[in-house]
């Protein structure tokens, strides 16, 4: 059996990881979301889900345990058994190293601009989303504080998601596929 293959997914909020992992699953990637290991940790703190508490207990996370802490925490539930794995929302090269540490790794940073993840944020409708302009611009500086930048400008590849979400999906598609040849 090939070693494991764990694509990790960075961006900014709203960039568009989500879709896309969720697109990557349904290639037969199995798939971990670390937002929903921060929101997980939220609830179990008796905390209401929304983008302010779940940023206080992100940061909390760091400063007690590191800057990986929220990748560390997803390996409580890793699927060692699983080739292919998406991981969604890579928030520094910390959490990336973690991964590198059990399987051969990628990381995809998908972009998109501000007024493009804006919109998106506040259309889906999550607890979480952005209440103002101002709310969005503080949330990109916290991500960007953890690491977010770093991750990003060291990925492995860039894919903008600048057009339809068709054509973002494409792109991706024919990255893993290079890919997951030179695993061949």
């Amino acid at each position: 059996m090939n070693p494991q293959l764990i694509l990790c997914l960075t961006g900014m909020p709203g960039s568009g990881k989500t879709t896309v992992a969720k697109a990557i699953e349904r290639m037969g990637f199995y798939y971990i979301s670390l937002g929903d290991v921060v929101r997980e940790e939220t609830m179990s703190r008796g905390l209401e889900v929304n983008d302010r508490n779940c940023g206080i207990v992100m940061k909390d996370l760091r400063e007690k345990f590191g800057p990986q802490a929220v990748a560390q925490l997803s390996l409580k539930n890793f699927p060692r058994d699983k080739r292919l794995i998406v991981v969604d929302g890579i928030r520094s090269v910390h959490e990336v190293q973690v991964y590198r540490s059990i399987g051969k790794t990628r990381l995809l940073a998908i972009h998109a601009s501000p007024e493009r993840r804006y919109h998106f944020l506040v259309s889906r409708g999550r607890k979480d989303a952005p209440i103002s302009r101002e709310d969005f611009d503080l949330r990109d500086r916290r991500e960007l504080e953890v690491g977010l930048g770093d991750a990003i400008a060291l990925s492995d590849e860039i894919i903008s998601n600048n057009s339809t979400l068709d054509a973002l999906i494409k792109k991706v598609k024919v990255q893993i596929s290079l890919w997951l040849k030179e695993d061949v």
